[in-house]
């Protein structure tokens, strides 16, 4: 009898919750607000931010060509940007500052270290920007 009363009383809640959740449901609805409670919704378009742009900002490496295995220690970088451009050479030993010519090519000599080393070129335009390219080189005199 006691079991009865706790499945009863369970049966009695939940019903009536089940009860109250309805008439909740429909009250929200079935319920309009006047027009003196309500605002338009003015939704102001936002600025399309303009891409970047790379234009003015040229830089190619010709020679080496990335991972490229040198069985000379002087070698030869090449490469293309703008002529206001001002160019530093780096290597793990040496940094070397260059101006392109007058069309903006560059032609430079680096001795390079033993084994592996990384090779990079930083232009520097005239708006104050700055563009990396970096190159794996090695020196091996190994055959392969």
């Amino acid at each position: 009898m006691k079991a009865e009363k706790v499945v009863l009383s369970f049966v009695a809640v939940l019903v009536g919750l089940i009860a109250a959740g309805a008439a909740f449901y429909l009250y929200q609805a079935t319920r309009t607000l006047p027009a003196s409670q309500t605002k338009p919704l003015t939704i102001a378009p936002s600025p399309t931010p303009a891409p970047l742009s790379d234009e003015g900002h040229l830089l190619t490496i010709d020679s080496p060509k990335d991972e490229a295995v040198f069985d000379k220690k002087l070698i030869t970088i090449s490469g293309k940007t703008v002529s206001g451009a001002t160019l530093v050479v780096s290597t793990e030993d040496n940094d070397e500052v260059v101006k392109p010519a007058a069309n903006g090519t560059f032609t430079l000599t680096q001795t390079i270290p033993d084994g592996t080393s990384i090779l990079q070129v930083s232009a520097v335009f005239p708006d104050g920007t700055e563009k990396k390219v970096t190159r794996t080189v090695t020196f091996s005199t190994e055959s392969f």
